[in-house]
């Protein structure tokens, strides 16, 4: 579950170690060098909520143990925040995508719906781009083969120059924290159509209930 260090190593590369990186190849030089690219700023918040949620052994930082016993009545809902990678197994180098998430958890009606939007990343040619489109999450349910999981539908086509991403899908999760602070989960054989073709991929989701 650590996609999100794969999108840093490639969109830093495509941004020439973090700054100016995108469609607008604009020739610098001999002029100021561009200012930093904000999406690199994204990507650091991105792992710095992953590495809050899962922790890491090696650097003997905790995360989030397992949600105890979820009961519903005493939830209600919950509204959590975070980001989506999105990584595609296209022909010659990976595409990878990173963007923000926002789900609505509703408790007492065993119920998820949300949003993944503001989507960005490289694609085979590494240049750093904006992608629109929105990737809606509907059909969700609490509660699974244990009671702290979680499973969520996702649907959407996401579009930039020269590339367009079809996913439709299944994330599976868990709950995190005690009391209830986070939410993880993964498609770790998600099918994607990417220009047309079916290919692998993996989707992976990481968010924290807001305040």
């Amino acid at each position: 579950m650590r996609y999100l260090i794969l999108i840093v190593m490639t969109l830093l590369a495509a941004c020439g170690g973090g700054g100016g990186g995108s469609d607008d190849r604009t020739d610098n030089s001999g002029g100021s060098p561009p200012p930093p690219d904000p999406r690199i700023a994204r990507i650091d918040s991105y792992d710095a909520l992953r590495l809050e949620i899962l922790g890491d052994p090696d650097a003997d930082i905790a995360g989030y143990p397992l949600t105890d016993l979820i009961v519903p009545e005493t939830l209600g809902q919950m509204a959590f925040a975070g980001s989506v990678s999105i990584r595609a197994e296209t022909s010659v180098r990976p595409s990878v995508l990173a963007g923000d998430l926002a789900l609505e958890v509703d408790f007492e009606d065993n119920a998820i719906t949300g949003q993944m939007t503001r989507f960005f990343g490289t694609g085979p040619d590494r240049v750093l781009r904006d992608f629109t489109g929105v990737v809606t999450i509907e059909s969700g349910t609490v509660g699974g083969t244990v009671a702290n999981s979680w499973d969520l539908n996702y649907s959407g086509v996401l579009t930039a120059p020269g590339q367009a991403v079809a996913l439709d899908g299944t994330v599976n999760g868990t709950f995190l924290g005690n009391p209830l602070s986070a939410m993880a989960g993964s498609e770790l054989e998600a099918q994607l159509v990417y220009n047309g073709n079916v290919v692998g991929g993996v989707v992976t989701l990481f968010s924290a209930a807001d305040p």
